[in-house]
């Protein structure tokens, strides 16, 4: 075997062992070097089931592949996702893709904004979508956690339930100060975890203590939703784009939407309540601010 085939890519080492896999190996194969992001995340017997294979022979793929084992070909895939993932390097290659044009970026934007909402009908399935109503309906408390950027999206969630009269909260994504938001769940609770690319070691500890105490988890993603399946209540995988381009959350932003406007038209009394409160309240804060 030569020395490059130990160090090259995954594609390329899957390039050059065609002659010597097994047809179930080849099926294997194939699958890791197209789904590179999907493999990053997925346990043996995720990605058995998704080549129709069985997860001793993924096992045996990634070997004959020349890993050590699937955890060493997770991390190389999951160090290439994050240099690729960074918003410098989607932006540059989306700017490179349309061009800088304004009014191309903008047909280019809205285009796959629609292209991933139209996605979302088939990967949101609705059992899953009226179990997460269910869950947000029944809470004592809602915490909402996003990673990076999602953090923002969550917040306009946790805005949009207050107004309807809920207890719901942003934890912080990062840091020692999230425990703070995090020792107050009980088994009446519910998290939304909005987490699309990588499972940090905060979520891993939300994900943890939420399973202990017994709180509810309602995960918005867009690949991660096999990985972490057993690790929650409801999924709802919300497609963000290909890894290759600025990332799309028309669909995340969408389903927020949806899941507000649910919850008020199955709760309409409470929350016109809320609303009606609200109002008054900006009324009386007008009335001071006129003084």
């Amino acid at each position: 075997m030569r020395a490059a085939d130990e160090t090259g890519s995954l594609a390329e080492r899957v390039a050059a062992r065609l002659d010597s896999l097994t047809t179930t190996e080849l099926r294997v194969a194939r699958y890791l070097a197209r789904h590179p992001d999907e493999a990053a995340f997925s346990s043996a017997e995720a990605l058995g089931r998704a080549t129709d294979t069985s997860d001793a022979t993924v096992i045996r793929t990634v070997k004959a592949l020349g890993y050590p084992g699937l955890p060493a070909l997770k991390k190389t895939l999951q160090e290439a996702v994050r240099e690729r993932l960074t918003p410098a390097g989607r932006l540059g290659r989306r700017v490179d893709l349309v061009g800088s044009d304004p009014d191309s970026l903008l047909s280019d934007v809205l285009g796959e904004s629609i292209s991933l909402l139209e996605e979302a009908r088939s990967t949101i399935r609705p059992a899953q979508f009226t179990a997460a109503v269910t869950a947000l309906r029944g809470a004592r408390e809602i915490v909402v956690m996003g990673t990076g950027p999602l953090a923002m999206l969550g917040r306009y969630l946790a805005l949009r339930l207050t107004r309807l009269g809920y207890r719901a909260q942003v934890a912080l994504p990062s840091g020692f100060l999230l425990a703070d938001d995090l020792i107050r769940l009980t088994e009446r609770d519910v998290v939304v975890l909005v987490l699309h690319e990588q499972i940090t070691v905060e979520v891993e500890v939300a994900l943890d203590h939420a399973k202990e105490v017994g709180a509810t988890v309602v995960l918005v993603t867009n690949n991660l939703g096999e990985a972490l399946r057993d690790r929650v209540a409801v999924v709802l995988t919300t497609p963000t784009g290909t890894a290759q381009l600025y990332r799309m959350q028309a669909t995340t932003l969408a389903v927020f939407e949806a899941l507000v406007l649910a919850i008020a038209v199955t709760e309409s009394e409470p929350a016109l309540r809320s609303l009606t409160l609200m109002n008054r309240l900006r009324d009386d804060l007008r009335e001071e601010r006129g003084r």
